[in-house]
């Protein structure tokens, strides 16, 4: 009855815990937000405000600082600290006389971390409107906590095995309950096993799995332990409820938006697909995500993608890679202009009103990550009043001059870029290589540069500082090459009706990496101390961490306020 109880107690405080944690990010998110919201230049300038600034601006700074295997130092704090906390509850007021007693400790803390992994896994979380933080940011301590839940679930199954065979009471393993137990063990490690060997190469099959023996998990840990006087079956049941709320919560949405509604679908370059649809939520903006349903294409399947524009109607462009990307753009090409039935859930994603928050906004994007600096940027102009001066610089940098062609993907907002006065444009190729005109004659830039055969990690669009061997794109020494777009024969076929017209543009394009760091310094150092900045990123690993390392070197206790919205490619 006494581990019992200090089993109980263990549950208690790792809630606890979690909820201190999730208070401690909710005030320093508010605060923050009060704070740029209400700021005056007198109020800036007192000293007692100015020295909280400091120590704020010293704190970011010094988390925001790079980690090995962490995006940051600040990830990194938050698993030590979690890890530390299951370790303590693991460890303390544990009856070490046999081996059930720590047994019994390592079963409650795995329902304790399922529990919290469940939680950090809602779409819906509240954790976007308390902490500004989503499900998609969220993800990293997701799978700390999924690990650890696992580890846990292990140990308990090994030192039950123990004390069960030196009891003589290896027949204990063939009841019922001991079996179930290990079957939800089983789907434990299945999981695990395809996390590290299937993620990355066949997502689609992985999630599947995980949906699945997440679903298996839940029922056979609940038969484990079945009794209600035991207390642990009511954290399966509150695991359960959240999940299953948060999954009908989706399905009625797709109901909800699937009522009247159509996709149409158009093929673009290289692999793209623009699919506008009938019916949208309300609250979706440009920037956020969704989770698209087209029945046609995957009848059990909803696949998340950036909004890049909704005037009025709500526009994706999709990158086809494999699985449902492919089959939607080889379907768009065989029948272009096509109307399907579709549902959209959303929008999902803690994004930041850039007009509100700055006075000037960097966008940096790679590759189809322009998907989300083209929606945020578009969204930002119709938003900001008209004696706003407000300034946008919108890097976009593709990985070779033979993918230019890229740039049909969203030429109806490049048009719209173009002719705002707020908006600095520089588009950069880091493989330059012999173009072709619009009206398909090869010609050779006068500027190309020849380089030796890519690597690997060039491969990847790397965004090293090593590599930064050009001047940025605010460098007028920069060499560019004014070039000619087109699109694929096959969409002028559509009827005038069915189309979206692309019409040619010229750009002005840089060759090389653009210089993320002279960047980011050049516009700190043209801004005051009152001014607020705003950098939004998204795109490959590399530039990720490459705009992440420039932006905490600019946050200076003295100098503009700096913030930084990441949105990251992967899972």
């Amino acid at each position: 009855a006494l581990a019992q109880h200090h089993n109980v107690m263990a549950a208690e405080y790792f809630a606890a815990a979690m909820c201190g944690f999730i208070a401690l990010f909710s005030i320093v998110h508010y605060t923050r937000l009060l704070y740029s919201r209400h700021a005056s230049k007198t109020i800036r300038g007192s000293m007692i405000v100015r020295s909280q600034v400091a120590s704020t601006r010293y704190a970011r700074k010094l988390l925001n600082k790079p980690a090995p295997g962490f995006k940051s130092l600040g990830h990194l704090i938050v698993v030590v600290i979690y890890l530390g906390i299951n370790i303590t509850l693991a460890v303390t007021y544990v009856d070490y006389s046999a081996a059930i007693g720590p047994a019994k400790r390592f079963g409650w803390l795995a329902f304790c971390n399922i529990a919290f992994l469940t939680f950090l896994a809602l779409k819906n979380t509240p954790l976007a409107f308390l902490t500004s933080h989503s499900y998609d940011t969220l993800n990293p301590l997701h799978q700390v906590a999924g690990y650890t839940a696992i580890f846990t679930a292990m140990l308990h199954v090994t030192l039950e095995c123990v004390y069960f065979k030196k009891t003589h009471h290896v027949d204990a393993l063939i009841e019922h309950e001991q079996i179930v137990g290990i079957v939800a063990a089983l789907s434990m490690l299945i999981i695990f096993i395809t996390a590290l060997a299937m993620k990355k190469l066949r997502y689609e099959a992985f999630y599947i799995i995980h949906i699945v023996m997440f679903m298996v998990m839940i029922m056979t840990v609940a038969m484990h332990r079945p009794e209600f006087a035991k207390r642990e079956i009511f954290i399966i049941i509150v695991s359960g409820a959240m999940w299953g709320a948060d999954r009908i919560l989706r399905a009625c949405r797709i109901v909800w938006y699937s009522r009247n509604n159509q996709a149409t679908i158009y093929p673009l370059p290289h692999g793209g697909t623009r699919i506008v649809l009938g019916r949208s939520p309300s609250r979706a903006i440009p920037g956020a995500h969704c989770f698209l349903w087209l029945p046609s294409i995957r009848k059990f399947e909803t696949h998340p993608f950036t909004i890049v524009s909704k005037s009025p109607n709500l526009e994706l462009v999709i990158s086809a890679y494999d699985g449902f990307t492919s089959d939607l753009h080889e379907y768009a090409v065989k029948n272009p202009g096509a109307s399907l039935r579709a549902s959209v859930d959303g929008p999902y994603g803690a994004l930041p009103d850039f007009s509100k928050v700055s006075d000037k906004i960097i966008l940096i994007s790679g590759g189809s990550g322009a998907s989300f600096t083209f929606g945020v940027a578009l969204d930002t102009i119709k938003k900001l009043p008209a004696a706003s001066k407000t300034t946008i610089d919108f890097i976009w940098t593709v990985r070779e001059q033979g993918k230019l062609p890229w740039i049909s993907w969203f030429s109806k907002e490049l048009a719209d870029l173009q002719v705002s006065p707020r908006v600095s444009f520089f588009l950069h190729t880091t493989r330059p290589t012999p173009t072709h005109s619009a009206t398909g004659t090869g010609t050779q830039t006068p500027t190309s540069i020849v380089s030796p055969s890519p690597t690997d990690e060039e491969k990847q669009m790397s965004f090293s500082e090593k590599e930064q061997e050009n001047p940025g794109p605010i460098s007028a020494s920069r060499k560019t090459t004014h070039l000619d777009f087109g699109i694929e024969k096959k969409e002028s076929q559509l009827p005038l009706k069915n189309r979206i017209l692309w019409d040619a543009s010229g750009l002005d394009v840089a060759h090389g990496r653009p210089d993320i760091k002279a960047l980011i310094r050049d516009v700190v150092s043209r801004s005051s101390p009152d001014e607020r900045i705003m950098i939004g990123a998204c795109g490959p690993d590399s530039l990720m961490t490459d705009v992440r390392r420039n932006v905490t070197r600019a946050i200076s206790v003295s100098g503009p306020s700096v913030e930084y919205h990441a949105e990251q490619f992967g899972w």
